[in-house]
């Protein structure tokens, strides 16, 4: 199934270099760094988008529930397998310093990182984004090719915003994908209506109840 609206197309300068790891950063790198951490620990949501910090204020009420909805249906799983849940782990998104940060991302015990901010993309497990009015392009028009080239191998869109409400699960990233790249970054998307199950594949292997996450 196609996402729900099409990607508008966005061009940026090539080539891009590689990342470079932290002990290489430059000294603005490194305060553009320093900044997020602190902007962080403050309690709002700093993420880096083509070099630029895009400072927001953490979910909104509805959203936090939501979100505690979906963890609580999850916490089974999480208990049996030692998994762990973030809130306020940000994802690397290369080729650049860029990140982004899920409202939900369930990992391994240990998962592997970018540095201590950052998670590489392929050692999560799920990423979870509850759409609300103020996210819901990222979320639906950026966020899915951030993350696809990050790697994540799971990526969930909640999203309370449409009438009905819906959940879409995108799966099977694309795994040469350019940052400007036209193709639908996972191969495949399931959506469902609120109040009709959907399947989450290995390695968990459930199928959700949409309802009580809308509930």
């Amino acid at each position: 199934m196609p996402l729900e609206e099409p990607r508008p197309r966005v061009t940026h300068p090539s080539p891009l270099p590689s990342p470079k790891p932290p002990e290489e950063w430059s000294d603005a790198e490194a305060e553009i760094q320093r900044l997020c951490r602190e902007l962080n620990d403050a309690g709002f949501a700093a993420e880096i988008s083509w070099g630029r910090v895009i400072v927001s204020l953490r979910m909104n009420r509805r959203s936090a529930s939501i979100a505690d909805s979906l963890a609580d249906l999850l916490y089974p799983l999480k208990r049996a397998n030692g998994w762990r849940f973030h809130q306020n782990m940000a994802v690397h998104i290369p080729p650049l310093l860029d990140h982004r940060i899920p409202d939900l991302t369930v990992t391994s015990r240990s998962p592997e990182r970018y540095d201590d901010m950052r998670l590489h993309g392929s050692s999560t497990l799920l990423v979870v984004e509850v759409c609300s009015p103020g996210t819901r392009m990222v979320d639906w028009h950026e966020k899915p090719l951030d993350y696809a080239r990050a790697g994540v191998p799971l990526y969930l869109i909640v999203d309370p915003v449409t009438d009905p409400p819906t959940m879409t699960l995108m799966s099977d990233p694309v795994a040469d994908l350019a940052v400007d790249d036209e193709r639908q970054p996972y191969r495949e998307v399931v959506m469902v209506e609120a109040g009709q199950p959907l399947a989450l594949p290995e390695p968990f292997g459930v199928k959700l109840d949409t309802s009580a996450v809308f509930g």
